[in-house]
């Protein structure tokens, strides 16, 4: 009774302005109940598993996806490759390859859909810093693919190297240049290579030269004549004489 009388001497302008504040703050409150809905549903879309970043394919590449992975999210069973017998000589020369000295900048994990069959591959990022072979500019990054393992313990016996790499590891790398020949064809999909990278290393064991915590690590097998390198410098002084 008492507020009523108190309202009857209040203006009727302070009334109605009174009115129009407690609309404007309903009205705020459903903006702010917009975007707390709209975060939690980007959220949710972010950590959902079936979330993943694609990657744009040309229209040389037809029936497949690709996409970043997280490094948990491989599903690699044991496999053991047939490496292509290839010679020293022949490691060098076939596909006339970019051999670069360089910097592990980035590793990321991919996941390729072949029309409903998945293959995992790695892409590394690499900063160049010397070049023996190949149009590379010193200071440029070069990206290159490879089977999967890259930076991680992995169950594939022919990337036993490439699993030793790390970031900020510094190595040698024979990177194999991707042009429009470079296909990848699988259960009735296709992938354009160079749409996904620039380079590629056709192997995880004989395209690399790792300067590791425990020493040089590479593949020494299938090179002879570096049997007795013992750190990435007696890999370097071969290159000098090799290409200059």
């Amino acid at each position: 009774m008492r507020l009523t009388r108190l309202m009857g001497d209040v203006d009727d302008r302070f009334v109605e302005e009174s009115m129009e504040v407690g609309k404007k703050k309903q009205r705020n409150w459903r903006w702010i109940g917009g975007l707390v809905v709209a975060a939690a549903v980007t959220l949710f879309a972010v950590n959902w598993d079936g979330f993943k970043e694609l990657i744009p394919l040309s229209d040389s590449s037809s029936n497949m996806s690709v996409a970043y992975i997280d490094e948990a999210d491989i599903d690699v069973g044991m496999s053991s490759a047939n490496l292509v017998e290839m010679s020293e000589d022949e490691l060098f020369s076939k596909w006339d390859p970019a051999v670069v000295r360089g910097v592990v900048k980035q590793i990321d994990h991919i996941e390729l859909d072949f029309n409903g069959q998945t293959e995992y591959q790695s892409i590394v990022t690499i900063g160049v810093t010397d070049t023996y072979q190949g149009v590379v500019e010193q200071g440029s990054d070069i990206n290159v693919l490879t089977v999967t393992g890259a930076g991680s313990e992995v169950l594939q016996s022919e990337a036993s190297v490439v699993s030793e790499l790390r970031l900020g590891m510094e190595g040698i790398f024979i990177a194999v240049p991707y042009d429009d020949t470079f296909v990848w064809k699988q259960n009735g999909a296709t992938l354009q290579l160079s749409d996904i990278s620039d380079y590629g290393f056709p192997d995880g064991e004989r395209y690399m030269f790792l300067n590791t915590d425990e020493g040089l690590v590479f593949s020494r097998d299938a090179y002879p004549s570096l049997r007795g390198a013992e750190t990435l410098d007696d890999i370097e002084v071969f290159m000098m004489t090799k290409f200059y």
